[in-house]
């Protein structure tokens, strides 16, 4: 997938339902977010006869459910058709190399990231560990926004570093 039907696709949600909150967007297109023990799984995205899921692991804090439940929605606009009318189909989660992962990655980056937030930083000299912390995110996740926004936006942003492969893992 494009990476500026990502973007897009995220853009559009915000502006349609008006916030960048991933549980509210989940309610307004139909998506079941549901909070349960998941072990050492974070959070799945499936379809049971045609009701979409959501689910997240219950024991995770405020921060991390909100990037899994973004990742996840990313799933729905991005990859629903993968998950099938199966019972529970679990996809791979968080695993970069593997498109659909990553690519839910970025949808959640481009959802809970502010770019004109993010780019105002950057000018004032802000690291992005720092920046992250400003934000209330993840590094990683962060790091995926800036990559993106250099990538795609050509705002000659250079990460420092390329975000690790596994952050949303236990």
């Amino acid at each position: 997938m494009l990476h500026d039907k990502i973007y897009n696709a995220a853009k559009e949600l915000i502006r349609r339902i008006g916030t960048r909150d991933p549980f509210v967007i989940c309610r307004a297109v139909g998506v079941n977010v549901v909070e349960t023990e998941l072990g050492s799984l974070k959070g799945m995205y499936t379809r049971v006869l045609r009701n979409r899921y959501a689910l997240i692991n219950s024991s995770l804090d405020e921060r991390t459910r909100r990037v899994v439940c973004a990742h996840e929605l990313g799933h729905d606009r991005l990859h629903g058709d993968l998950a099938g009318d199966f019972r529970l189909r679990e996809f791979v989660l968080y695993r970069m190399d593997e498109r659909p992962e990553y690519e839910a990655n970025i949808f959640a980056a481009h959802l809970l990231l502010d770019e004109e937030e993010v780019y105002s930083y950057v000018k004032e000299g802000y690291d992005v560990v720092q920046i992250a912390a400003f934000m209330d995110t993840d590094v990683n996740l962060m790091l995926l926004k800036l990559c993106e926004m250099n990538t795609e936006r050509d705002l000659k942003i250079r990460p420092p570093a390329r975000p690790r492969s596994n952050f949303l893992r236990y």
